[in-house]
Formats: C-alpha cells, sequence, structure tokens
C-alpha cells in the first residue's frame, strides 16, 4: 500500500462518486438508518465523512479539494440525451444529506469544485492533467474505472472502497489495457451505468482482444474486415457511429476552462469548532468526544500572577521594549465590590495576571508597544468605565477572524482561540492575553494578504472605541411608562386569552404548540395552507402558517394577536425596568460588531434592535427610552438607504433619476409598474410598489410578495416581472452579482467587506435559493452598515474635537440616537446630518432625516 505522497501533492475527491457508494452501501445493510432526533438521515454523511479524514490521518496530500457534479446539464448530456438515463432520481433521503456533507466539507476546511456544465470526471481531468504539468503528484480519488484513464507518471487513482492504488501497471493488469486505452475498452465493452452503449455483441472479453490486436477502436474499424469473429466484424461494421459516439462518451476531457489556482486548494487544518457544533447536531457522539480529546493545549506555556511591587515593575519595563503586547482584561466580583485584573503578554507562551494598579494603567495609556486583545472592544468597556480613556488598542484577532470568514459564532474570544490556535479553551486571563498576542501574529498578515487591512483600519478597529462610550452612556428609560403599559397589556392577554376559549369551545394552554394544533386541526379541522411553495406540516402553529389562515377561522386573528402581545411584554415591557443599573440609572445593552454576517451591529441584554416601530405598542415601548432631564433625544434615520445603494450599484437609469429628482421612490416605481403617471398612484398602488422594492433586495419570491400583499400568487409573479422589464439594470445588477457570487464563492461590500456564500452552488434546492437570495442582499445591507459606521466614527470625533455635550447612545440598523442639551439640538442636528449625508460619494443622495423629541417615540 502506498504510504505518503512525496514532494507537492494535490488530492482530487470524486465527492458524488463516493457519496452514492457510501448511501448505498448504508441503504442496503441490514442494520437500521442512523437518524438524530431531528428524523432526517445521516449515515451516508457519516460514512462519507470517514473518507476524507482517514486521506488526512494516513497520507500528507498539501493541497485537496472535493469536485461536485455539476447541477446544470452537462456537454455530455446535450451531445447525447440518453447519456447516464439508466441512472434513477437520487432517493429524496441521499439528497438531504447532501447540505451536510457541504458543512461537513467546510468544518474540515476541505475546498469544494463546481462547474456549471461541467462533470466532475472532466473537472478532475482538467486540474489533474494542469497540476501534472506544473511537477505537483496528484492523487485522484475515487471508485469510477472511468478515471483510471488519467493514470500516469505524475497521477495515480485511489479506490477507498476496495483500497487500492492505481498505477500503470495496476490499471493494466485490473482492465487488461492500458489507461490512455481506457476510453477505446470502454467503447466497445459499454457502460450501462452512464448508459454509454458500446458495441453489442463484443463484451468485456471482445474489448480487451480487440484493443491488443488493433491498438484503438479507429484502427479496429478501418480494418473491421479482418476481425476474424464473426459477431465481433458485424458489430464493428454496423455499428461504427454508435462506438464513436461511445468512445467521445467516455473520453474525460482535460482541457476544460476552468479556473483555478493551487493556492485555493491548500491543506487548511480543519475548523474544530464548527465540526464540534455539526457533530452535536448529527449526534455523532464518538467522532465529538474524539475531537474534544485532541482540543488540548497541550504546549508548554509560562503563566503565573505578580503580586510584589518589585517584580511587576521589572516586567513592565520588559513589556516597553516589545514590539507588540497582549492584554486581557477580567473583572472578578469580590463581595459587594468589583476587582479588575490584567492579563499581559509579550512573548508566545508566556503571560502574566497583574492586579490593578498604577504602574498598569500607565503602561496601558502609553502609545507604544502596540496592544492586542481579544474583543477589545469589551475590554474598552472596562477600561472606560474606570477613567482609563486614552487606551488604544492595533489589533484584534476577533476583528481579524470575523473579516476573514464573516462567521459570528467563530469570531469570539473562544472561536478564535479553539479554531486558529487549536487550544482549549479555559477563559484565564493569562490564555486570553498570550491568544490576543499569538493570534494577531497568525491573522494580521492574512487580513493584509486579502486586502482587508484598509476596511480594519478605517472602520472596524476605529468604530470599537464609538460603541465602547456609547455601552458605557446607556440610555435613560421612564419606568412609569412601561408598567402602565403592562398593566394594561396584562389585561388585553387575559381578554384574549377569554375570547380564544370562547370560540374554541374549550379552555386549553394558547402557549402550547401541541395543545393548540390539536384544537385548531383536530377539533376545529382547520387544514394549514402551504406557505408559497413550501410544504407545510399538517400539524403547524407556526407564525407564517397561521398568517396564511387568517381568513380559515376567527380564532387563527386571536391567536396571532396574542402570541405579539405576550412577546412583546415578556421580551421588553417587564425586563426592561429589571435591566437599569442602580448607579448609573441607565440600560446599558451591549453591542456586538461581529454579530451578523452582513456587517450589520447587533445588540443583546437587551436587544434594542428588534423593538418593532410599525406597530403601535412598537412605539409606545420607544416612548419609555427618554434623555437625561432636561435634554432632547435627537433621531437620525437614512432614508431608504439600500434603495439608494441599489441605484447606486445597478445604474439602473430609471432608479438613478428618480432619487436624483427626490421623488417618492414607492410612488415613483408604482407609476412605472402599473403604467400610469405619477399623480395617478394610489395609496394601495404605492403600497403594492414599496413592497415589490423591498421584495426584491431581499430576493423575495413571487409567493413571498403574494403571501406579503394577499393577493394570487400570479398577480404577485406579473408585479416582480412588470418591475424587470422596466428596471432592466436592477435584474441584469442581480443576474451578474449571482454569477459572479457562484464563480467565486463570495461577495463584497462598496468597501470591501467579503461574505463567503458557500451555498451558492448547493445540489438542495432551498440552500441555494437562499444563498442566491443573500448575494443580492449582502452587498447591499452591508454596505449601509459600513456606511453608517464610518459616519459614527467621524461624528464620535466630532462632538468630542468640538467639544460638544451631546453623546451618541444607540444605533438600531439605519437609526442613530443621540441626547443633547437643549442649546446644543439645532448645531448637533446640523453636524450630524452633514456627516451621515456626506459620509461617502454616491452616484444618487444619501438623505438622512432628523426628528427631535422628549422621548424615542416623538423624535421620529
Amino acid at each position: 500500500m502506498m504510504r505518503g505522497v512525496q514532494r507537492p501533492s494535490l488530492f482530487l475527491i470524486d465527492t458524488f462518486g463516493f457519496l452514492f457508494r457510501a448511501y448505498h452501501a448504508r441503504a442496503h445493510s441490514p442494520a437500521p438508518m442512523m437518524r438524530p432526533r431531528s428524523g432526517l438521515p445521516t449515515a451516508a454523511a457519516s460514512i462519507f465523512h470517514n473518507m476524507p479524514r482517514k486521506l488526512l490521518n494516513n497520507y500528507t496530500p498539501t493541497h485537496l479539494a472535493a469536485v461536485f457534479e455539476s447541477k446544470e446539464p452537462t456537454v455530455r448530456e446535450q451531445r447525447y440525451e440518453q447519456y447516464k438515463a439508466n441512472r434513477p432520481a437520487p432517493p429524496e433521503e441521499f439528497l438531504q444529506q447532501l447540505p451536510y456533507v457541504e458543512r461537513l466539507l467546510r468544518a474540515m476546511r476541505i475546498p469544494t469544485l463546481v462547474y456549471p456544465q461541467y462533470e466532475a470526471d472532466d473537472v478532475i481531468g482538467t486540474i489533474a492533467t494542469q497540476a501534472a504539468a506544473q511537477g505537483i503528484d496528484v492523487v485522484i480519488v475515487s471508485s469510477d474505472k472511468d478515471l483510471l484513464q488519467l493514470v500516469d507518471d505524475r497521477i495515480r487513482m485511489y479506490d477507498p472502497a476496495k483500497d487500492i492504488w492505481f498505477d500503470r501497471q495496476t490499471v493494466q493488469s485490473y482492465l487488461g489495457v492500458p489507461p490512455e486505452r481506457v476510453p477505446d475498452f470502454l467503447a466497445l465493452r459499454g457502460d450501462p451505468i452512464d448508459n454509454i452503449p458500446g458495441a453489442k455483441g463484443i463484451g468485456e472479453k471482445g474489448a480487451r482482444e480487440l484493443i491488443e490486436q488493433f491498438g484503438c477502436v479507429e484502427e479496429a474499424l478501418a480494418h473491421a474486415a479482418e476481425v476474424s469473429r464473426k459477431n465481433y466484424r458485424e458489430s464493428l461494421e454496423t455499428q461504427r457511429e454508435q462506438i464513436l459516439l461511445s468512445k467521445e462518451l467516455a473520453r474525460v476531457h482535460t482541457d476544460v476552462p476552468l479556473e483555478w489556482s493551487l493556492e485555493q486548494l491548500q491543506r487548511n487544518e480543519p475548523d474544530r469548532r464548527a465540526l464540534g457544533q455539526l457533530f452535536r447536531e448529527l449526534e455523532f457522539f464518538s467522532l465529538l468526544k474524539e475531537l474534544e480529546d485532541e482540543l488540548k493545549d497541550t504546549r508548554e506555556h509560562d503563566y503565573r500572577a505578580l503580586e510584589s511591587p518589585s517584580e511587576i515593575e521589572t516586567y513592565l519595563e520588559e513589556l516597553r521594549r516589545a514590539e507588540r503586547i497582549g492584554v486581557a482584561v477580567q473583572v472578578e466580583s469580590q463581595g459587594l465590590l468589583d476587582r479588575v485584573v490584567f492579563g499581559l503578554s509579550d512573548r508566545p507562551g508566556r503571560a502574566r495576571v497583574i492586579a490593578d494598579c498604577p504602574a498598569v494603567r500607565q503602561l496601558l495609556e502609553e502609545p507604544a508597544p502596540r496592544k492586542a486583545a481579544l474583543d477589545a472592544k469589551s475590554a474598552l468597556v472596562e477600561l472606560y468605565r474606570r477613567g482609563l480613556e486614552r487606551v488604544e488598542f492595533s489589533d484584534d484577532p476577533v476583528l481579524y477572524e470575523f473579516l476573514l470568514t464573516a462567521e459570528p459564532s467563530a469570531a469570539t474570544p473562544q472561536g478564535v482561540i479553539e479554531r486558529e490556535l487549536q487550544w482549549k479553551y479555559t477563559a484565564g486571563v493569562d490564555q486570553l492575553a498570550d491568544a490576543a498576542l499569538e493570534a494577531s501574529r497568525l491573522l494580521a498578515p492574512t487580513v493584509e494578504a486579502r486586502g482587508l487591512r484598509q476596511l480594519y483600519e478605517t472602520i472596524d478597529l476605529p468604530l470599537l472605541p464609538v460603541l465602547a462610550r456609547m455601552e458605557v452612556t446607556g440610555i435613560r428609560i421612564d419606568p412609569e411608562v412601561l408598567r402602565r403599559l403592562s398593566l394594561r397589556l396584562a389585561s388585553e392577554i387575559e381578554q384574549l386569552a377569554e375570547n380564544i376559549y370562547a370560540v374554541a369551545g374549550q379552555r386549553f394552554n394558547i402557549n402550547s404548540p401541541q395543545q393548540l394544533s390539536k384544537v385548531l386541526y383536530e377539533d376545529l379541522k382547520l387544514k394549514p395552507k402551504r406557505s408559497g411553495r413550501r410544504r407545510v406540516k399538517a400539524d403547524s402553529t407556526a407564525a407564517e402558517v397561521l398568517e396564511a389562515m387568517v381568513d380559515e377561522h376567527p380564532i387563527v386573528r386571536l391567536v396571532l394577536e396574542y402570541r405579539q402581545l405576550t412577546k412583546l411584554k415578556g421580551t421588553y415591557v417587564d425586563p426592561l425596568p429589571e435591566l437599569v443599573d442602580p448607579r448609573t440609572g441607565r440600560i446599558h445593552t451591549t453591542f456586538n460588531p461581529t454579530g451578523a454576517s452582513t456587517g450589520r451591529l447587533s445588540s443583546s441584554n437587551p436587544n434594542l434592535q428588534n423593538i418593532p416601530i410599525r406597530t403601535e405598542l412598537g412605539r409606545e415601548i420607544r416612548a419609555a427610552f427618554v434623555p437625561e432631564p432636561g435634554w432632547k433625544l435627537i433621531v437620525a434615520d437614512y432614508s431608504q438607504i439600500e434603495l439608494r445603494l441599489l441605484a447606486h450599484m445597478s445604474q439602473d437609469p430609471l432608479l438613478v433619476e428618480a432619487f436624483r429628482r427626490g421623488q417618492d421612490i414607492h410612488a415613483s416605481t408604482a407609476a412605472e409598474v402599473f403604467g400610469v403617471s405619477i399623480d395617478q398612484v394610489s395609496a394601495e398602488m404605492r403600497r403594492r410598489a414599496k413592497a415589490v422594492n423591498f421584495g426584491i433586495i431581499y430576493g423575495q419570491t413571487p409567493a413571498g410578495l403574494a403571501a406579503q400583499l394577499s393577493i394570487p400568487e400570479e398577480e404577485a409573479e406579473q408585479y416582480i416581472d412588470r418591475y424587470f422589464k422596466r428596471y432592466e439594470g436592477v435584474k441584469r445588477f442581480i443576474d451578474e452579482t449571482i454569477q459572479k457570487t457562484r464563480e467565486t464563492g463570495q461577495t463584497r461590500t462598496l468597501f470591501g467587506r467579503v461574505r463567503p456564500i458557500p451555498d451558492i452552488n448547493s445540489r438542495n434546492p432551498s440552500a441555494r435559493a437562499f444563498a442566491e437570495r443573500t448575494a443580492i442582499n449582502t452587498p447591499l445591507q452591508g454596505t449601509a452598515a459600513d456606511l453608517i459606521k464610518l459616519a459614527m466614527i467621524r461624528i464620535d470625533r466630532q462632538l468630542r474635537s468640538d467639544g460638544f455635550r451631546a453623546r451618541m447612545l444607540l444605533q438600531v440598523h439605519d437609526e442613530l440616537l443621540f441626547e443633547a442639551p437643549p442649546e446644543e439640538v439645532e448645531p448637533v442636528s446640523r453636524l450630524v446630518k452633514e456627516i451621515m449625508e456626506g459620509v461617502y460619494e454616491l452616484s444618487v443622495p444619501l438623505v438622512a432625516e432628523i426628528g427631535v423629541g422628549d422621548n424615542w417615540r416623538d423624535a421620529k
């Protein structure tokens, strides 16, 4: 058996072929099919995972890729419509496991390749041939004998099912022909699996004999009369075209036009954190245990606490001589008081823990050395609360990780330590300091190499102190407003419950999906409607299912209203007063700069970004947010920023011109879609056009638009078709964006923020459709997020440099909230509007609308 491939090596995995074999091997086993609690089958995914895992453990490829079949008709299928016609459609249980396989490959960090219109065989053949020409040793991992024709001095094939390595000699022994004659062999013998017809009457033995006698099918056909065996001779004479077609179908193409590079196929360490999450989901518990055993920080490290002033001073002097140090801040509770300790590191594997003292504070506020911290924003919050406002961080590996992956779950201190450093996370302040330094050294060059340094230095890093100051400032609420609202809601909820019991004819637990389902579908005999084209479970009580049934029975509308009121009461009205910090009298939310893959900020503890604004109850909750006594709240809101970005990116002339003229964009769209003048647009036309406008941004389907507007799906489809006929530039932008994302596997904002879209070429229709919608929306939503971040940085800087007392309090998507004393309201409003509208030059104007009031509701 071959062990270890020397020199640079590339393993190309025939993914679909192996997965099919894994599925059928498990499907024909007498043992029951593996299923987690979700009920979805996982056996083939489990078997598949073991194959690349064994490859990586047993052999040493420097590069590898999992090659997938194109979901589009291939060149061969266009040439010969019967090609692979004998293959039945993949079973549903097989298709259900494809998303798991794709996620496993991503977590294992194995690159995947798929090229439209080309079979995996041709992709493998082309890349293998080109890599071999560069001096790379290539191993094709497959059980498909078609691929044996590629074997030569630099290319071998490994069949993991039979554990056989094929070189030229092995191919000759196995098939009876050399690798270069495999297409001739299959042209004569045929291949029933791929529906390659071959030559009837010749068979496997005859194919070998004819190739041995003539060398290739062309020579055999040219000298058919010389063939002594009658059935071979007649077959050659009467099936010439079929034999030549069979050879063409059997030939693996090695010259298809593919864009690829050896760098993109480089082997990487697996993302153990993502693998762990997936193993838990799939209930691969033995694999999970193995993974957890692997994840240990086995390095030798020197961590200890320093207490004596002389030790501390000596170590701080050593830190001052370093170019960059790792810093971690941790708050320890000691009774009624909090104690702050610092972790400090100046070299890999060494860290010291020092309690808060003037000497450490002085070092932290000095400009040198450069300072790195995992989650520098949280460190700044604790430092600002203690008056250390001159501390600056140059490196935050959490931000680096987010720029490189756009994965919120990976962009955390634990994610960086486990995924990038492959250490077991302890949460110790010493480890955090050590990891901050080590991860900065590891990730900063990659950020630079991928062209993300400017984005980091101009937006992501300078935003951190802005967010930290906002968190420390917090926002006031009026508890009495919420108390009165809570009492009113409790009464309304109680009355709704009684109404529900009355129409149901029985009392039951409305909050129990099982009991509610029984009442709706068994007792009242209601039938759930399809949500768009998606299947609906017969007993589903999901909101979108109930919304489609509101006209079926009065109970449905009552239940939806009951749910809305209980959610608002339980999520905001009752909890918010309890979250007020008694020391400041304010709520201090946590802003998460890596909380959304689009680049948008999120907030937590509490989440203030999801308070509804379009409902009266949502507005009443906002009325509880108030400024400092005697001050005013200022709200600045970007107007239709994503639609303006759509106009800029698509350069659609109608859309651009409408924004330049300052027209009501929804009325303008209604006029175009309904074919009327703008002064003839009715309120209903405008409402429908508004839904279309925002639906386009989010890739809404006709089914989704129909559900939103309560109209037939055919009518919704007509609206979308009319829109694209009038706004051809938007249609072109969407199509080109999706196509580019298919080619690159990622999308970018105007500022260069990258978001990988791995499912863009998925064979799962739902996953692929979601990826396409994401590819359209992310450049728009992500750029809008970048713009408001840039505006926040400049506003914060200007307010501080001009000596204003006004403070930035909240950011909610496209909206900023400030508080200011009365005399500063006008100049601050003017300053904020000027900066927001001038933050970046687009081909259409940016517009920021300003409101002022005594609470958040009234300032809108």
